[in-house]
């Protein structure tokens, strides 16, 4: 009864807020006017009083807007409430007879390089634990067939509204059952005699490298990889030295993994013999295989590996974990327990895929952060967000002192959209305020403005706090 009262409270409108609150609601409505006046971007505002429930302010707080990367909040909750905070991601290797065969779960930060720098592992390690268990099995023999069961989200792996002029793009990688390295070439160039010398990562020696790069007075290149991932074509040139890696995302992530572990296999002694193949669930009989190996990676860190840095692959596999493996069939899971579970409004949102790529998601500012109220309790979902002047997208916004380390915000950025959703905590440490923020038809060139403006709402919520 008390979550259902709370509901209620934050939905009211600005004329009915306490007169406390009137003169922080006045210098909010000051900040919206004036970036409004000098970009025509339009705004919805809410922010919640997490102790009272009480409507603190409120701008255009139930328009519709889209989201960008906040749409990851949406996923995270019904991720939660789907699969479970003891959920883990789980990939399987078995064998039968001198098959080996790898099951995806949609486990995204397989060989996931930042992750693995963070550590301190290769982003081999797990492919080689494979490895070495199967060249145990097969006590030293070669495999005859590697086969890939990856469940998958289409022909593509991609949600239609995804533009096609960014597929290319780490942020547009495609998701599938088995995933592998963010689904990304990771590039870097050094110059040697003149000539280009690409480095491409992952390596395998299943995998041609095609450079065509040149030297020359421009820097610009690409990447083109075949249907299979068995070539990798660079054309282009570049003008300097590049030893800061540039991802490229590929098209079938499943055969970029099946490559790589290909490769690691031959390392180990195992080698591939006939062919490295996917397959669908229904064509492998597992009745007589034997587990070899399996690593499973948990929720909480699927979760905080799509929210601290906005990682798209993770969003989107723990969307098409939670929903039915498809893009319209899991929109409709996540549509339903938002509804059922969450208690938001069908006229208050519309989901589209999971990390908020597709400019179709859109939910108002209200029903946000009634839905980060809900989350409060969640340590697993408040972690996993970035932390003001610390880490993840946040970590170079309001780094000054009183400010840093107070705000944990999801951070969204689309062309024309700047948008922050998140928790103003007060000086014990805890979440005391919800926000949501959505900046939308904002100017290209000045979304610098837009940023500016969510920062500037942001130190007055935290003044408000102390």
């Amino acid at each position: 009864m008390t979550q259902l009262v709370i509901a209620i409270v934050c939905c009211v409108p600005a004329i009915g807020l306490a007169e406390a609150d009137k003169p922080l609601a006045g210098k909010l409505q000051s900040l919206v006017d004036t970036l409004s006046n000098k970009t025509s971007g339009r705004v919805g505002l809410a922010v919640c009083d997490l102790s009272t429930g009480r409507q603190i302010a409120a701008i255009d707080a139930d328009k519709l807007m889209t989201p960008a990367s906040c749409q990851k909040i949406l996923t995270s909750a019904v991720a939660l409430e789907r699969l479970g905070s003891n959920y883990q991601f789980t990939t399987s290797v078995y064998i039968r007879g001198r098959d080996i065969i790898v099951v995806g779960d949609f486990d995204p930060i397989l060989g996931d390089p930042f992750l693995a720098a963070q550590s301190g592992e290769s982003v081999y390690q797990q492919l080689d634990l494979w490895a070495a268990s199967a060249a145990e099995a097969l006590g030293g023999e070669g495999c005859n067939d590697l086969l890939l069961v990856s469940p998958g989200a289409g022909e593509t792996g991609r949600c239609p509204d995804w533009p096609a002029s960014q597929h290319r793009r780490w942020y547009s990688a495609p998701v599938a059952g088995l995933n592998f390295h963010n689904n990304c070439f990771d590039v870097t160039f050094k110059i040697d005699n003149g000539l280009a010398v690409p480095l491409v990562m992952p390596e395998s020696r299943y995998i041609t490298i095609d450079n065509q790069i040149k030297v020359g007075s421009r820097h610009v290149w690409s990447l083109l990889p075949d249907q299979s991932e068995a070539e990798v074509v660079l054309t282009g040139s570049i003008n300097q030295a590049a030893p800061s890696p540039l991802s490229v995302a590929v098209d079938d992530p499943a055969m970029l993994l099946g490559r790589v572990f290909a490769d690691r296999l031959a390392r180990a002694g195992v080698g591939v013999g006939r062919s490295v193949r996917i397959v669908s669930p229904d064509q492998v009989d597992l009745t007589s295989a034997k587990l070899i190996s399996q690593t499973r990676n948990p929720l909480p860190v699927i979760m905080t590996r799509a929210n601290k840095k906005s990682l798209n692959l993770a969003a989107e596999a723990m969307f098409l974990r939670a929903g039915d493996g498809s893009w319209p069939g899991s929109a409709a899971i996540v549509t339903g327990v938002l509804k059922k579970n969450y208690g938001l409004d069908r006229a208050e949102f519309e989901v589209r895929d999971g990390g908020g790529l597709s400019k179709k998601n859109r939910v108002t500012a209200s029903a946000m952060c009634r839905l980060l109220e809900k989350l409060s309790p969640r340590r697993i979902f408040v972690d996993s967000l970035p932390v003001s002047g610390v880490d993840g997208t946040m970590r170079t916004r309001l780094t000054s002192a009183g400010y840093r380390g107070r705000v944990l915000a999801k951070t969204g950025s689309l062309a024309n959209v700047s948008t922050l959703a998140g928790y103003v905590l007060d000086s014990d440490g805890k979440p005391a305020m919800a926000f949501a923020i959505f900046v939308n038809d904002i100017p290209s060139g000045k979304k610098w403005q837009a940023k500016s403006f969510l920062n500037a709402v942001c130190r007055l919520l935290v003044d408000r706090a102390d």
